[in-house]
């Protein structure tokens, strides 16, 4: 099976692209790929990508083999592929994966539209190409796999429902929610109106790998647990709301499954975790509890975060928005501005904690049950039994060991918090020794 692929540096796709090369034994790629703003080429940002794979050498090397990379611009006609390659695509694809997507919270709406709505828009006009040639020559049609979110619903009555072949969205909780759903409207669209055979997938918060906890992006609850344990967050609200955090791994396995399997062809599957949400609460007792025993910096105190009304919450958060930005008006001192624009994404992040969403997916399961080898997603929380003893099902303390293995993906810096905690203390014992 030949497949144009688009996400291949992002999060979820490079674990998918894992396992089809596990279960598909012809599988061949062309891979859309972008310059990123750092500089680096497209075969260099491949590169990187395929030494991340869990796969073995031989298996690493049979893929960059099958592979031709695309090299992209979204805002140009035909995403700026030469001409003769498109036409080269069309003729060779039979499956399209459209997993890449501006992720950011904070982003504005134009801007970010482009990467979330137009890029869809972009790549279905090269499904429809491929689907009209493929039809000329008498040869089976062609699937576009696209990953939008379950967040797409926005601000919903709980619980959110499974609604296809309908579509009712609240209000957007932020600018990517905002066009996810439109994406996902436009695609839609196509599979009511012109019977195409498009499967959205609708992942809800996406953690580390169940297998070994960990993650190529550290976003969202991953946040919220540094900044707890770096002792920046006193406050915090909702205890009882649930967070749907599936594994990536989990998410790959249904994905990679349903395109190599080739039997579903059309609709929506949600992959979330219902009512096996983790509460935001436990969240933060059992990380608590975990970081506490295991922190790597000596003498770090880690205080517990109190659960206030959410009034009082989003109150304190705009305080502190306003004092920074007010602090950078008078200073123009860009610590300030870089605090006042971590608060804004926070702000992006919060509607997912404080706003209670728990999302429906018996159907989906019933799918997953039919045309996978997967079973639910393994829960973040151990669970317990009829009787109330605890069962070893959650994947919780495997995330939890690599956050403090790689220090959130580099964001905390142990070495500088060991000196800091060091050079706190040592004020305190000397005024301690001079009172004595």
């Amino acid at each position: 099976m030949i497949y144009f692929v688009t996400g291949i540096t992002g999060t979820v796709v490079p674990v998918v692209v894992e396992d089809l090369m596990k279960k598909d034994p012809d599988a061949a790629f062309y891979f859309a790929i972008r310059k990123d703003k750092k500089g680096n080429g497209i075969q260099a940002r491949f590169e990187s990508v395929v030494d991340s794979l869990d796969l073995d050498i031989p298996t690493r090397r049979k893929l960059a083999e099958r592979s031709r990379l695309v090299e992209i611009n979204v805002e140009k006609e035909r995403l700026g592929i030469d001409p003769k390659l498109y036409s080269e695509i069309i003729e060779k694809t039979e499956k399209i994966l459209h997993g890449a997507a501006d992720v950011r919270f904070d982003q504005p709406y134009e801007k970010i539209r482009i990467s979330n709505v137009v890029f869809s828009q972009k790549i279905y006009d090269l499904f429809d190409s491929i689907k009209q040639h493929r039809e000329t020559y008498a040869k089976n049609k062609p699937t576009l796999y696209y990953i939008s979110t379950g967040y797409a619903y926005g601000i919903h009555k709980k619980p959110i429902p499974e609604d296809f072949p309908e579509f009712h969205p609240g209000k957007p909780d932020n600018t990517y929610a905002q066009t996810k759903a439109e994406a996902k409207i436009f695609m839609l669209d196509k599979i009511n109106r012109c019977k195409d055979s498009i499967v959205i997938f609708e992942p809800t918060i996406i953690g580390g790998s169940a297998r070994t906890g960990r993650t190529k992006t550290y976003n969202l609850h991953y946040i919220v647990m540094m900044l707890g344990y770096m002792g920046k967050l006193p406050f915090l609200t909702a205890p009882e709301n649930q967070l749907d955090i599936v594994p990536v791994d989990w998410v790959a396995a249904v994905i990679s499954d349903i395109m190599a399997g080739d039997q579903y062809h059309q609709g929506v599957v949600r992959l979330a975790s219902g009512a096996g949400g983790v509460p935001v609460k436990t969240l933060h007792d059992v990380g608590y509890n975990y970081y506490v025993t295991h922190d790597p910096v000596p003498g770090h105190v880690i205080p517990k975060i109190r659960f206030v009304p959410c009034w009082f919450f989003y109150s304190m958060i705009n305080v502190q928005k306003i004092f920074y930005q007010a602090m950078y008006f008078c200073t123009r001192q860009k610590r300030f501005r870089k605090m006042a624009k971590g608060i804004s994404l926070l702000e992006g992040y919060f509607p997912y904690i404080t706003r209670s969403k728990v999302f429906e997916n018996s159907r989906s399961m019933e799918l997953i049950q039919k045309y996978t080898n997967c079973s639910s997603a393994p829960t973040m929380q151990d669970i317990r039994d009829k009787d109330g003893q605890v069962i070893q099902k959650g994947y919780f303390g495997k995330i939890l060991a690599d956050t403090l293995e790689t220090g959130w993906g580099g964001m905390v810096d142990f070495k500088r918090l060991e000196k800091k905690t060091a050079e706190y203390k040592s004020p305190q014992a000397a005024l301690i020794s001079s009172r004595k």
